[in-house]
């Protein structure tokens, strides 16, 4: 019988300790270990961490106070269980591939995965074995797009064996790349995708029977009348990971009485206006010039049904990992650079740990 791994009393992290640029307050810093794991944890050397627009964010807007003093980035994961508690599952053993991701409030209170080792509560958040068909990189890149992608479709009524027709807006990003393979997973029959003119290649590998550069053909909204606006072209749901107030005010043009309209996004107007457009649609009657479409948006976080779809999916083959760039754990910043572009076709992930 093997013996456990040994594990070191300190790791390398990236941390940072005041809000700001990500330039400014992230640094690499050694830091202790997490203590062996107690009860239903589990400890995890990290092997790729996923990196999301709101890592950017959060060292940004959360103030100090709020958060430890060696707060972490980083929401997804890959890696290989090394310790465990006496009450975690059996099908968390040592020595297991697992991915997953944290919850919500983990970001906000700098609990990040950029970093050699985790400790997690199987209970809480996401950690499951990763399917034989999937590399640690590439299982790195998948966890929140695809509880993103099941949530859209249970926010969003979307069934299996639905057979609608699907609008993506923003179908090569991080979660509408997930969402483009899931929703077609669930039986859609048609999906269309806008991206920019790079990435139109990408969007219809992924499954969409046409990709709209929506540079070259805006104002986007005019253009989605002219072409889905008959009673037998529109579309039954849309999903917006742009965040474009206007496509929704112009949406009965091209998605069908009873369709839903989901937004995911704020890179259109930021993150306060779109709040503010949120709570507008929602509660703007007809009668005062609402725009009379369902509107949904939601806060995303970890489920357990979210979770057993996504592994479900990946290992049928139905959700692949779309990955512009892996990054070594020293080129961090850099790859937060390319998120504050807000350009990323698919994910960024980085190496975390040797020999992963």
């Amino acid at each position: 019988m093997a013996s456990p791994p040994t594990i070191p009393s300190t790791m390398q992290a990236w941390t940072y300790s005041t809000k700001g640029p990500h330039r400014e307050v992230l640094k690499i810093n050694t830091i202790p270990t997490p203590k062996p794991p107690s009860g239903g944890n589990v400890l995890i050397k990290v092997a790729y961490s996923g990196l999301n627009p709101g890592d950017v964010k959060v060292m940004k807007t959360i103030p100090q106070l709020l958060r430890p003093k060696m707060s972490m980035p980083g929401m997804d994961y890959s890696g290989i269980i090394v310790a465990r508690g006496p009450s975690a599952p059996a099908n968390l053993p040592i020595g297991e591939r697992v991915f997953g991701m944290l919850a919500t409030k983990s970001l906000f209170l700098g609990h990040g995965t950029l970093c050699e080792y985790i400790t997690l509560d199987p209970m809480g958040v996401m950690v499951a074995p990763i399917p034989e068909n999937l590399s640690l990189e590439e299982a790195g890149a998948i966890p929140s797009g695809g509880v993103m992608a099941w949530q859209t479709c249970r926010h969003g009524s979307v069934p299996v064996g639905n057979n609608f027709r699907v609008l993506v807006n923003g179908a090569s990003g991080g979660c509408g790349s997930m969402f483009v393979q899931g929703v077609l997973a669930m039986g859609a029959k048609e999906v269309v995708g806008t991206c920019s003119a790079s990435n139109l290649e990408l969007v219809r590998e992924l499954g969409a029977s046409r990709a709209i550069d929506y540079r070259a053909n805006a104002p986007l909204p005019e253009f989605l009348a002219k072409e889905y606006g008959g009673p037998d072209q529109q579309f039954d749901f849309i999903l917006d990971t742009v965040g474009s107030q206007e496509l929704y005010i112009n949406s009965p043009k091209y998605l069908r009485e009873g369709g839903v309209f989901v937004n995911i996004g704020d890179y259109t107007n930021g993150t306060l206006k779109t709040a503010f457009h949120w709570i507008l649609n929602y509660i703007r009657p007809t009668w005062l010039g609402g725009t009379p479409r369902k509107f949904v948006m939601f806060s995303g976080n970890v489920a357990p049904e979210g979770a057993d779809w996504t592994v479900r999916y990946a290992a049928e083959g139905k959700l692949k990992a779309v990955i512009q760039k892996v990054y070594e754990f020293e080129e961090a910043l850099e790859a937060f650079d390319l998120i504050e572009t807000k350009r990323v076709k698919g994910r960024l992930v980085v190496k975390v740990g040797e020999g992963a």
